[in-house]
């Protein structure tokens, strides 16, 4: 193979890499493969070998040489998917973060060529200089192009859905070592269950993204009631000019929690604004503050406050879509022997949002769960992706919990995470599929319809289930 980090020879043949401590997996070298983890800590798998290629040679070589020995394949990006979608026991594991070439823009057409391993950071600072920006990302920049469609992301800007919507086409390596073109118009099936896939229909290569204008943003701040939202966004987004809105209920234990909410918005003003990407501020007092509010209601209380009434000193008050976009996780990094952060959400018709904030507030005081950040987002309906978890028009609730790691308090959240999603499911609604396997077998089948389809689907284009991962093991059984 071309172009690898030859930290040590393999067992195939002598020809694939592996990385070893310290290595771009994070993974851990023992005489029975390598321990990995993704980043919730909670699914240590040891895998066979892990494969960092930085071409596309390489890459056709790794799959083909695993097919000649008989093992699995997973891909992972910056393992951010919390239920075992990177990897698989005694899996070849391709690290696709070497893979990260931004490939040129269109500026006439607005497309932005992105290899599958680069993150939304390298597009965002590649498009800037065409002042263009990007439609639709996760709320923070470092996560990887191909896997924000594995999983079909989505964001805060009410004019788009979920990813599928923003990909022109990509090129996606096969069980079979074909490399195929993917978009609506050819091969156009595996574009629905690709996009949304968790990797299962093979390696996304590559792909053609749409872009809009790095337009400039006036932000506006209010405090509201968690059931005056609905009627509050409908007339905010009548507004052409309002082009991003956030929601944030309070976690702050007390009369307020999930009861007050912020909502913050950007409307396209003639206000001027750097257009140069700015630099992280104030990562170490957020870091600090937040860890605050894992530990200490009071701290919750002070981070609430911080976020309600005093926005505007971390937040800028005319900025560029790039700017805004341009997040960066770095405050969340946070690592325990005892417990870990975990993300959840919920898509629920926007009809039936206040029931399921009701029950979910009932839900966290009963249990006294350790809630750390409830936002929400908006989903227009789509059905373009198999696996849509927004087949209506919905709120995606989108948890942030501190959660213990030991065998006993983990079945204590797979009760009450079961409880949430058939509350979900009784009002209509989805769990989002890249978190930890809490949810039943049953459960997901009855939340997404098509399921059955999209597991006999990956058989038609993967009969000897070459791409795997603990995902597909625990809900395809």
């Amino acid at each position: 193979m071309k172009n690898c980090e030859k930290l040590r020879f393999g067992l195939l043949g002598g020809m694939v890499v592996l990385l070893g401590v310290g290595g771009a997996m994070g993974a851990a070298e023992r005489g029975e493969g390598f321990l990995i983890n993704d980043i919730s800590g909670l699914n240590p798998t040891y895998v066979q070998e892990v494969v960092a290629e930085h071409e596309e040679e390489g890459l056709v070589q790794a799959v083909q040489v695993a097919k000649d020995e008989g093992l699995k394949v997973s891909i992972a990006g910056k393992k951010h998917s919390m239920g075992g979608h990177a990897f698989y026991d005694r899996a070849l594991v391709l690290d696709m973060t070497g893979f990260n070439k931004v490939l040129g823009v269109d500026e006439e057409a607005k497309v932005v060529t992105v290899q599958s391993g680069a993150t939304w950071k390298d597009v965002i600072e590649y498009v800037n200089d065409y002042d263009l920006a990007v439609q639709v990302m996760q709320a923070y920049n470092t996560f990887t192009i191909g896997g924000s469609m594995s999983v079909n992301v989505h964001e805060s800007d009410p004019r788009f859905g979920s990813m599928i919507e923003t990909v022109k086409s990509f090129r996606l390596l096969t069980a079979d070592g074909e490399i195929l073109n993917v978009s609506r118009e050819e091969n156009s099936e595996l574009f629905g269950l690709a996009i949304g896939g968790y990797g299962l229909f093979g390696v996304i290569l590559d792909a053609d993204l749409y872009l809009v204008e790095n337009k400039t943003y006036k932000k506006h701040h209010e405090v509201i009631q968690y059931d005056e939202y609905l009627d509050y966004f409908r007339e905010a987004v009548a507004k052409p000019e309002l082009e991003h809105i956030f929601a944030r209920l309070s976690f702050d234990p007390g009369e307020g929690f999930l009861r007050e909410l912020t909502v913050t918005t950007y409307e396209v003003t003639d206000e001027e604004a750097p257009h140069e990407l700015a630099v992280p501020e104030k990562v170490g007092l957020k870091r600090f503050v937040f860890g605050l509010s894992r530990s200490f209601d009071w701290g919750k209380g002070l981070r609430w406050y911080l976020q309600r009434d005093k926005s505007d000193q971390f937040e800028a008050d005319v900025i560029t879509r790039n700017n805004l976009m341009n997040g960066d996780l770095a405050y969340l990094d946070y690592e325990s022997f005892f417990n870990t952060d975990i993300l959840q959400e919920y898509f629920i018709p926007v009809e039936n949002y206040v029931r399921f904030v009701d029950g979910l507030r009932e839900v966290c005081e009963r249990e006294s769960l350790n809630l750390l950040s409830a936002t929400i987002r908006y989903l227009p309906p789509d059905e373009e992706a198999v696996l849509s978890y927004a087949p209506k028009e919905s709120f995606g609730v989108v948890l942030y919990f501190n959660v213990g790691k030991a065998d006993k308090q983990q079945e204590e959240v797979r009760a009450w995470t079961q409880e949430l999603t058939d509350l979900a499911i009784s009002l209509g609604g989805t769990s989002y599929l890249p978190y930890v396997k809490y949810a039943t077998p049953e459960q997901l089948r009855a939340a997404y319809p098509r399921m059955e389809e999209f597991f006999q689907k990956k058989l038609k284009y993967d009969p000897n289930e070459l791409f795997i991962n603990k995902f597909y093991e625990y809900y395809a059984q």
